[in-house]
């Protein structure tokens, strides 16, 4: 396959002053998707998340480029980011990027029903000291749309932390800063899918995790204590003390003797960052529109179907269908890519 690295639009970074001295975002929709990741994993994720811009999406978006950004780090922001010597980089980072890039998040609507697994990257490589990462773009939304809401994540408080759960409540926890949002109690099934240990059709991967004195132990109580015991954490957010229960941190909602969903009690201390505020209100107010891969899916469909009125495909057209073909984005039920399809693409080509 045609290596398209010198065609895609290439956001590198060589040096950690080109990273945000403060924050990363992550979208309401990745933070409260289904997705497992391990400590090594989350920091490799927010490096990425660190990096990302809507800006890098400009000739995607606008159906100029059908190729997703391709973001590199090099051998300097690597060893800062993740606390490592040259040496160290390696065999340290292969494992992670190997798993990392068989991910799949899962997007879920309850109310409707629905859910989806997408791949998070088409590539994660590391060649010569640096780190490519080329994400999935059928995630375009779920990566860079803030409309729905979104977490100023402190990088350094989220590096800080060793355990992945602790990981990831604390990124739950940041989704929750400003006076006006608040996160309700969460009920444990919920968390199983938060806490990325359901597998894809649901069920836990570890029986044990089923047992509620044991996913609380280890993916509340730990998280909270590791939290509570970070100096960087501890400048930014504080756990309170539920008297009826001497539960630190959390309060257990309970159905007769049986616990059926967790209150988290915390308090993020006041903070006068207005650029950070500013930032929040104007992400809010943007929109992503449709994946432009999946339009011209849809329009060399339309071609195709009503050929020789519309015309023939190009080249664009015969990769969007590639596309479908090897499952990276998916058409409407009504567009199947059947035999009939087939015959008339033979003579739209």
């Amino acid at each position: 396959m045609t290596d398209n690295k010198d065609k895609r639009f290439q956001v590198t970074t060589e040096n950690s002053r080109e990273l945000p001295n403060q924050f990363f975002k992550k979208s309401h929709e990745l933070i409260f998707s289904q997705l497992g990741l391990t400590a090594r994993e989350h920091d490799m994720m927010a490096l990425f998340l660190s990096r990302l811009h809507r800006e890098h999406w400009t000739d995607f978006l606008e159906k100029r480029d059908i190729h997703a950004p391709q973001y590199t780090f090099h051998i300097d922001v690597l060893k800062d980011w993740f606390g490592l010597s040259s040496k160290q980089l390696y065999p340290t980072l292969r494992p992670v990027a190997e798993r990392l890039a068989g991910r799949k998040v899962g997007l879920e609507n309850e109310e409707a029903e629905e859910f989806d697994f997408i791949p998070l990257f088409a590539r994660v490589k590391y060649s010569q000291g640096s780190l490519t990462i080329v994400p999935n773009s059928e995630l375009i939304n779920a990566y860079v749309d803030y409309s729905a809401g979104h977490a100023q994540i402190n990088h350094h408080a989220f590096r800080s932390l060793k355990s992945e759960h602790s990981k990831r409540l604390y990124t739950l926890l940041s989704r929750f800063k400003d006076s006006g949002t608040q996160l309700h109690p969460q009920r444990i099934e919920a968390l199983h899918g938060l806490y990325g240990l359901l597998d894809e059709k649901g069920k836990l991967l570890k029986k044990s995790y089923g047992q509620n004195k044991v996913f609380i132990e280890r993916c509340i109580k730990k998280p909270i204590e590791e939290m509570s015991l970070c100096e960087e954490v501890r400048r930014e957010l504080e756990f309170l003390l539920d008297e009826k229960t001497g539960n630190f941190g959390f309060a257990p909602v309970m159905n007769g003797r049986r616990i059926v969903a967790v209150e988290f009690l915390y308090r993020w201390r006041s903070s006068d960052n207005r650029a950070e505020k500013e930032a929040r209100e104007k992400l809010a107010q943007e929109t992503v529109p449709d994946n432009p891969m999946l339009a011209l899916a849809r329009e060399a469909y339309q071609i195709v179907m009503a050929w020789p009125l519309e015309g023939k495909l190009n080249e664009k057209h015969l990769l969007a269908i590639q596309s479908v073909e090897m499952g990276i984005i998916t058409l409407p039920e009504d567009m199947p890519l059947n035999e009939a399809f087939r015959t008339r693409m033979q003579q739209a080509v």
